[in-house]
């Protein structure tokens, strides 16, 4: 069989075959739906953005409703796939064989902000990554911190790309964020404070994040990092030093402008009773509290050295295509932005061992 090859970060060289990506990652697994699944799903996905898309009151059972029916269709091998995501096994698991059927529509240039959080299409996609979420057993929500808004538009709205908008601000004047058309290096969502109970007022940081694409005319890849084997290489050692509080990161640009903060004495990894871990991490926000002791800032050396060797995932994601990261387990990054058409589509789920502080159940909305 003939496999389309991914397109490299930075680059326009095909890396591995697809088939290769499981080969060489064990915790990353391909789900590719039937056509009469595929079909279902879209259908689903269609009604529920009718009805006004993720953010409207309702469409959280019309999700799981839907997620329900499609997942007595599936086989053993697709439904061993969605359980080993929702049991937090997997860093990473790839949608399949979705349908797409709005091919040919792309725009000369990226509309606006607002325009696109009303365009039907992207409510649909929205819709559809809400039904994928619940499929691996997840469910979507929102942080006050990002103006109580379930679906993330990334895409370069305020510059910072390889081509420059009309109105192109001074590079010092831009937030390193989805935003923008800026290279983002390794990370992990946030807010940073705490994995999966709260930290004082705040709320866990997301379990997963799911990721499809509206447009993606350049095929530019979304590079995955699934960490276990960086914490394997790292030692013990290292590891162990990692996960004591000493740890500091700078506030998100993207936060509401009253809301969020920096944060200081945090770890980096947690580690449970079963041995495993759970990573909160951004290579371009984390720093080592300067009173840590020497052993704790050389084992922040090589986990730093080690992310920038280690071999990523690099998906191009499409309409049909959609990728959901487990934010404990795995880093994500782009490159810097090509064509300021690519627009993503990102929401965010909790797992049920995550114990959110609840704003609002219909949507879910929580304090970050």
């Amino acid at each position: 069989m003939r496999v389309q090859p991914e397109l490299s970060e930075g680059s326009l060289l095909p890396v591995r075959r697809r088939e290769s990506i499981e080969e060489n990652f064990s915790d990353v697994e391909v789900l590719t739906f039937t056509r009469l699944q595929a079909e279902m799903l879209e259908n689903s996905a269609t009604e529920i953005a009718k009805n006004g898309g993720p953010q409207a009151a309702g469409t959280q059972s019309m999700a799981r409703a839907s997620a329900t029916a499609i997942c007595e269709t599936l086989d053993a091998s697709q439904t061993a796939a969605a359980k080993r995501f929702a049991d937090g096994e997997l860093s990473l698991l790839i949608f399949e064989g979705m349908l797409d059927p709005t091919v040919g529509d792309l725009p000369a240039e990226l509309p606006e902000l607002s325009l696109l959080q009303e365009d039907f299409h992207c409510l649909r996609l929205a819709s559809r990554s809400q039904i994928l979420l619940n499929l691996v057993e997840h469910r979507a929500f929102a942080f006050d911190l990002d103006s109580n808004e379930l679906v993330r538009m990334v895409g370069n709205f305020k510059g910072g790309g390889k081509t420059k908008l009309t109105e192109e601000p001074d590079l010092g004047a831009l937030e390193l964020s989805s935003h923008t058309g800026l290279a983002l290096s390794a990370h992990t969502e946030p807010p940073y404070h705490c994995s999966f109970s709260p930290s004082g007022s705040h709320s866990p940081a997301p379990c997963a994040l799911v990721l499809t694409a509206r447009w993606n005319p350049k095929s530019e890849p979304t590079a995955i990092l699934p960490m276990h084997r960086v914490i394997e290489r790292i030692g013990a050692h290292h590891a162990l030093a990692l996960t004591a509080k000493v740890f500091q990161f700078t506030r998100t640009d993207s936060f509401a402008a009253d809301k969020g903060e920096a944060g200081a004495d945090v770890s980096i990894l947690e580690i449970d009773g079963k041995g495993t871990f759970s990573l909160r991490y951004n290579s371009y926000r984390f720093s080592v509290s300067e009173e840590a002791p020497p052993p704790i800032k050389n084992a922040f050396q090589v986990l730093t050295d080690e992310v920038r060797r280690t071999d990523m995932v690099r998906l191009a994601l499409q309409p049909s295509k959609a990728i959901v990261i487990n934010n404990h387990k795995a880093l994500h990054c782009r490159d810097e932005i090509e064509d300021n058409r690519r627009l993503l589509i990102r929401m965010f789920g909790y797992s049920p061992a995550a114990q959110e502080i609840v704003l609002s159940d219909d949507p879910l909305l929580v304090q970050g």
